[in-house]
């Protein structure tokens, strides 16, 4: 079982999108119509220090929990891992 023709497709795939990267390129730029720059600017809703601090707490309070759940998980499975392989290698 021969994988030739698979790999010449591959090949032939490569080529004809690596030609139509550079094809193109100037002919693109040509077309999009220069507008004046525009600057987007971002508002950020303003919060209170108190508030702030109670949305800290309340996001480490939850990264804590979520840390040690996964702690715990990777106890029980690798005590089970050891144990079924020690039932195993018996």
């Amino acid at each position: 079982m021969s994988s030739a023709g698979h790999i010449f497709d591959m090949i032939r795939r490569l080529r004809g999108n690596r030609s139509q990267l550079t094809s193109n390129k100037e002919g693109f730029r040509e077309n999009i119509p220069i507008k004046e720059k525009r600057r987007t600017f971002v508002r950020f809703k303003k919060i209170p220090k108190a508030e702030m601090e109670i949305l800290k707490e309340g996001i480490r309070s939850k990264a804590m929990l979520e840390k040690r759940r996964y702690y715990i998980a990777s106890f029980v499975v690798s005590v089970l891992l050891i144990v079924a392989l020690l039932l195993i290698l018996k």
